[in-house]
């Protein structure tokens, strides 16, 4: 991922306040025509209305920008999630000791909880459905701060009756992966849990609506206003406004 910079702050900003400035010029020009006193103002207008958008743009990505660095720091002296779920599980390991198999196929923390290739690695082989459901409840409990998680059911082509570990893991994961906004991803011999963003809520849906839809449907009205020429101003508006809606 690449590191966000001070100065990229201070471009992006300007990229942001030219585009809406000259937007906010045509729009003025669209509206009072091409005369020489509206190409002045419409220049002051855009002008102000980019400056303005810069600044308040800068000043809200500058204060999202130190709290990310704060919240980074924060993180760099935290205790690493792989340690933090092995401790969860260390009674696993203990009790899953009196296992039938235990001697010969123990299921140790070291080895059945790692970091495969950057990613969380949990694997329920050489344990029972019971220690199974638990490992699984303790992941699900995990769920702010695990991140991206794998875990290995198997494919149970080595048990004697009806595999029951990976259909049991399915089941409880599908009851808890819309609510805790986990995307479940499944492969033959395992199941990842991928964490997704909440959906946005309704009052973002409209603030998005009016902060971006709402000049360039105004823009579109006017352009197409213009386009459609006299007797027809009414029918051109309309079209503008669907369009821009659209867009």
């Amino acid at each position: 991922m690449t590191e966000l910079r001070v100065r990229d702050l201070f471009s992006l900003s300007g990229v942001l306040g030219l585009m809406v400035g000259t937007m906010s010029f045509f729009m003025y020009i669209f509206a009072n025509g091409m005369a020489e006193a509206n190409l002045d103002r419409a220049m002051e207008i855009g002008g102000i209305v980019g400056g303005v958008t810069a600044f308040v743009f800068l000043c809200y990505t500058s204060v999202r920008y130190v709290e990310r660095n704060r919240k980074l720091a924060e993180a760099a002296v935290e205790i690493d999630p792989l340690d933090r779920l092995q401790a969860r599980l260390q009674s696993v390991e203990e009790t899953s000791s009196s296992l039938p198999w235990a001697e010969e196929r123990p299921w140790l923390i070291s080895t059945h909880v790692r970091r495969d290739r950057g990613v969380m690695t949990v694997d329920l082989h050489d344990l029972d459905v019971k220690h199974s459901r638990f490992v699984v409840d303790q992941i699900i409990a995990s769920r702010e701060w695990i991140g991206r998680v794998r875990i290995i059911t198997g494919r149970g082509l080595n048990s004697k009756t009806i595999p029951k570990i990976r259909p049991m893991v399915i089941e409880r994961l599908r009851g808890v992966t819309r609510e805790l906004n986990w995307e479940l991803l499944m492969k033959k011999g395992s199941v990842t849990l991928r964490p997704i963003g909440e959906a946005p809520t309704l009052r973002k849906w409209i603030l998005r609506f009016v902060f971006l839809g709402g000049p360039i449907t105004f823009a579109f009205a006017l352009a197409f206003r213009d386009l459609a020429g006299e007797g027809s101003y009414d029918q051109g508006l309309r079209v503008g406004i669907v369009l821009g809606m659209l867009l």
